[in-house]
């Protein structure tokens, strides 16, 4: 039943991401009609993310999405959401609020560092031995196994990355970011890692004066 539950969830992700490139695909055509500029304007971006987490002994499928708010060159604001598979019958999610720092952004390719705070909710049904440690000394000593528990607790993540733009609106988004989970006498590393496809959305897209449209008609 979890490998099944593992599969579905590799096929929705997986599904949702062959669509984001297909996306991609067709932005990357519309681009050669728009100017190829990298002029900062402020916008909003929305991205999807597809890679895999360390939240037990083995490596697991995560996924997510974001969305960002970009204030300044150099800070966005960004909510980003993250679902992982934390092992055999267990669950986890992330909801995260912070900042993403892009470094030299008016280059093609915009490196970045992130930091964020927020819950990380971790949902357990197997027996006790399975758990980690982390939660495990949590429960009431002696018990060998139970229904289910869940867990809620706070969270900071740390996390580093580039946009790759492949064209005006989209890019491609490598990063790395450590779920630190923490309680007041404990705390746990969750590495998260894989790609994102970014759709940037400029609040007043121009075309600069004096440079025209690819293929735009010249009523002269």
């Amino acid at each position: 039943m979890t490998t099944s539950r593992s599969i579905h969830r590799l096929r929705s992700g997986v599904s949702t991401w062959v669509l984001a490139v297909a996306i991609a695909g067709v932005a990357q055509q519309a681009w050669g009609q728009t100017v190829a500029t990298t002029e900062w304007r402020h916008g909003t971006t929305l991205s999807g993310f597809l890679g895999a987490a360390s939240a037990s002994s083995d490596t697991e499928v995560a996924f997510g999405g974001a969305v960002g708010w970009e204030l300044t060159p150099h800070f966005t604001v960004e909510g980003r959401g993250i679902w992982l598979d934390a092992g055999p019958r267990a669950d986890a999610f992330a909801a995260l609020l912070g900042a993403r720092i892009p470094i030299l952004p008016a280059r093609p390719v915009v490196p970045f560092v992130s930091g964020g705070v927020g819950v990380y909710r971790a949902t357990f049904d197997q027996a006790l031995s399975e758990v980690p440690g982390f939660y495990q000394r949590r429960m009431m000593s002696g018990a060998s196994e139970f229904r289910g528990r869940t867990f809620n607790d706070f969270a900071v993540a740390l996390g580093a990355g580039a946009d790759i733009f492949l064209a005006r609106h989209v890019a491609l988004r490598p990063d790395v970011t450590v779920l630190i989970v923490t309680t007041r006498s404990d705390k746990r590393a969750v590495p998260v890692y894989g790609v994102q496809l970014a759709y940037h959305f400029e609040s007043h897209p121009i075309t600069p004066a004096g440079r025209p449209i690819a293929g735009a008609h010249d009523p002269r």
